[in-house]
């Protein structure tokens, strides 16, 4: 198990080797900036941090929109790290060793210890969890299989499946990172509550884990409903008892108020759409106990169908109650959340959800035959096998995989993203069928040397539940299901045994051997294939994007842009970009920014997208009043030519004479089939900047713009901003034209210059499908288009 998690650990540094501690991609540059604030702040003023420098001129409120979780575990990594001498360690014996065998060694058999600063240990983070993570899986399958070697085996698929390293290379310092070892810590100990009717105390440390999930990741939903759906169908099964509901409430209610103190949850637990199946779970737990308790002092009710009727009774005045609440509360209007763009695209068997802004998001799309290849590999076929092996256990636990396999396996094919909670449950049931196997083989041989006597499973009876239904019905299906001629055989087997105790044995070591004998020879080329392949993809899982090597060298272009803007731009700058580069840009560059990769305000994107498609001039008309500066990626590498059509259509969706209502799509705002730009094209800001003197004829108008960096191979440029409203950056800048929540409070919300009332008057309200709370929107041409197409496949 330690090398499984060494092995983690080890995998996933390879962007430390090749590019040096570099924090990558473009949300962890915001992780990371938030990590820096918490720990030179510390919580109390992070809680009320209003940050001004990203989504000018609104700004954002960080410590109340913000999942903190990775960042407390980052900084108090690095505290403790801090009392660490700087040593260096020998491992005594190395000589002794085999040759090659100290390369299996931490450090080669050499360790070193040393304090580290706070940008180190976020890019280590993610490494380090990858680990951790590996070792819950380990306790996990251990767990639900009641296997060890199950555990270990695991624990290697684990250690160095794309699925999970695609989030938890060193430098992707993104929440899943950590997430994932939190999730999986949840399920180990809530497995661990539910073993025996006597293990429920455990479930204690599950909520508490459920706590670090929810702090980590928005993904802590999936945690959520997992378990209540796990407690659920042991309801179902027949397997409620005491301990059961004793576990789920304890989980419920720790994890659930402890979740409640993270300001971006909040009361969100009992008002969104997509927590209701747990909290629904939790009422029901308590209504079967409750019922119970009565049966315990009314013995009239012992009879198996008086309980039955009694507790049929209840539950239908509850769900008329509940639904009387839920109606009013409902009428009432703005108490339940509606499901987010994000949620509701996993639940619908359509490609688009309505929102260009989520559409135009590549890691919120389906998830290809390919992809499942790439990141879970060989993999997911023996984890299809250890399906067959999920049955045989005592313990509650063995149900869970199943369940797990089922939803995971659903919503990674409909986002992309989702790939990641797959990594464990392949993991896990990889292990199933190999170590479970490996398990039976070697109990013939001690069984061979010292028998153990089989003991026989406490059977607990309880009556007027599930249990005493499935019963009823095993009477009419049993002699169908377990004929007298297949319980002849069986106790015929066991006289021979009984009888023929040796030559059993024997017979059972001989057949042993020839399947660890068979199985190793068949599994080894497929092993040496699935580990060759993991290690391949695991130097460009961690690619960091923002450098990259090319025949050319170590391309550093979008890096030194930043630095550039760092540097040679007043520390009052504001740069506007597309929102994708708003974390870099004030993560590296340490500039205010216009949008970024929260994506909260879809007006406010969409008044971007517009600005940046406009014709030049009316362009700069509105760029005056927000920006001194003008960033776009050029170079053809990902560059903004290949995005423009979404910027287009995001900006259609509030103002509709972008594009115009006949267009949803923007088709006006691209190339023809020959790369010739379209005239909507051709005019616009973004393809001037891009292009500027790189085309006959192409340049931004020098009384407008100003070019004033393009780096080394012109994969990024930076234009200024000519004739900036001074009036309009002051007036934005003025505390007094902020809106407080309440006099004196930290929520000021910033206000857009009058200058831009105009334009601001002209936005629609964009109105998802799926917000029932809100009446104000009117649907935009892009969401009427896909929601006819969905009536038309509904009806196809």
């Amino acid at each position: 198990v330690a090398y499984c998690c060494l092995w983690a650990y080890r995998i996933r540094m390879h962007p430390v080797h090749d590019y040096g501690y570099l924090i990558h991609e473009f949300d962890p540059w915001f992780n990371f900036r938030v990590a820096k604030y918490l720990a030179k702040n510390g919580w109390a003023k992070f809680a009320q941090w209003y940050d001004y420098m990203s989504w000018y001129p609104i700004g954002r409120p960080i410590g109340t929109t913000t999942y903190p979780g990775m960042q407390f575990a980052s900084i108090w990594i690095w505290r403790a790290m801090k009392f660490l001498p700087k040593t260096e360690w020998e491992l005594p014996g190395l000589e002794s060793l085999p040759k090659g065998w100290k390369t299996y060694l931490p450090g080669h058999g050499k360790l070193s210890f040393s304090p580290v600063n706070l940008n180190d240990a976020c890019v280590l983070t993610p490494a380090w969890f990858g680990g951790i993570a590996t070792l819950f899986v380990v306790l996990l399958t251990i767990e639900a299989s009641e296997s060890t070697s199950a555990g270990v085996v695991a624990g290697l698929v684990m250690a160095i499946i794309p699925a999970h390293m695609m989030r938890s290379s060193a430098g992707e310092y993104d929440n899943e990172a950590v997430a994932v070892a939190c999730f999986c810590a949840t399920f180990w100990l809530w497995c661990r509550s539910v073993r025996t009717s006597r293990s429920w105390p455990w479930a204690l440390l599950a909520g508490l884990a459920y706590f670090t999930a929810a702090a980590t990741w928005g993904g802590y939903i999936f945690v959520n409903n997992m378990i209540g759906l796990h407690a659920a169908v042991l309801v179902a099964l027949g397997k409620y008892n005491s301990g059961l509901y004793r576990a789920y409430t304890l989980w419920y209610v720790v994890g659930t108020s402890l979740a409640t103190f993270i300001p971006v949850i909040g009361w969100t637990p009992l008002r969104a759409t997509e927590q209701m199946p747990s909290l629904l779970v939790f009422i029901v737990f308590q209504l079967l106990e409750a019922c119970d308790l009565i049966r315990r002092r009314m013995p009239r009710l012992e009879h198996p169908w008086k309980f039955f009727a009694f507790r049929t009774a209840v539950f239908t005045s509850a769900v008329l109650a509940g639904a009387a609440v839920c109606w009013t509360l409902y009428s009432l209007g703005g108490h339940f959340a509606p499901l987010g763009a994000r949620i509701r695209g996993l639940f619908l068997k359509h490609k688009k959800t309505g929102n260009p802004l989520v559409d135009s998001v590549a890691e919120h799309s389906a998830t290809s035959a390919q992809a499942y290849e790439q990141y879970l590999g060989d993999a997911r076929w023996v984890a299809a096998v250890g399906m067959l092996f999920c049955w045989h256990q005592r313990t509650p636990a063995k149900f869970f995989p199943v369940i797990y396999a089922v939803v995971a396996y659903h919503f990674s094919g409909k986002m992309s993203r989702l790939m990641i909670i797959c990594g464990p449950i392949v993991s896990m049931l990889a292990g199933y069928p190999i170590g479970i196997v490996v398990d039976w083989c070697m109990q013939q041989f001690l069984d061979a040397l010292c028998p153990t006597p089989q003991v026989p499973a406490e059977k607990v009876v309880r009556s007027g539940g599930m249990g005493s239904i499935y019963r009823f019905l095993w009477k009419g299906f049993e002699p169908l299901a377990s004929p007298s001629e297949v319980k002849d055989l069986l106790q015929l087997a066991e006289g021979v045994q009984e009888r023929f105790p040796m030559p059993c044995r024997a017979t059972r070591c001989s057949i042993a051997v020839l399947v660890l004998v068979t199985g190793y020879l068949n599994i080894r080329e497929p092993a040496k294939k699935f580990i060759e392949q993991c290690e391949g993809i695991a130097p460009h899982m961690g690619h960091p994007s923002i450098v990259f090597k090319s025949r050319q060298g170590l391309i550093t272009d979008y890096l030194d842009g930043y630095k550039w803007l760092k540097a040679n731009t007043p520390q009052d700058a504001r740069v506007m970009a597309w929102w994708d580069y708003g974390y870099q840009i004030t993560g590296i560059g340490n500039r205010t920014s216009i949008a970024d990769g929260n994506t909260w305000n879809h007006e406010h994107i969409a008044t971007l997208g517009r600005t940046l498609t406009n014709p030049e001039r009316k362009a700069h008309n509105i760029m005056k009043h927000l920006a001194d500066y003008v960033l776009v990626w050029a170079g053809g590498h990902g560059d903004d030519m290949g995005k423009s059509p979404h910027l287009a259509r995001i900006a259609n969706s509030v103002f509709p004479d972008v594009c115009g209502e006949d267009d949803p799509t923007c088709r006006k705002f691209g190339f023809y089939s020959g790369g010739k730009p379209t005239e909507m094209m051709a005019a616009s800001f973004l393809y001037k900047a891009v292009k500027h003197n790189l085309e006959d004829g192409v340049k931004l108008d020098p009384k407008l713009f100003k070019e004033v960096h393009t780096t080394k191979f012109g994969l990024m440029r930076i234009f200024k901003v000519l004739n900036v409203s001074e009036e309009s950056k002051n007036w934005v800048a003025d505390p007094s034209n902020r809106k407080c929540d309440a006099p004196g409070s930290w929520y000021c919300v910033g206000q857009y210059p009058p200058a831009l009332s105009k334009l601001i008057a002209k936005r629609k309200n964009f109105a998802q499908l799926e917000d029932f709370n809100r009446k104000d929107g009117e649907k935009s041409a892009y969401t009427r288009m896909v929601e006819e197409k969905m009536k038309q496949e509904e009806a196809g």
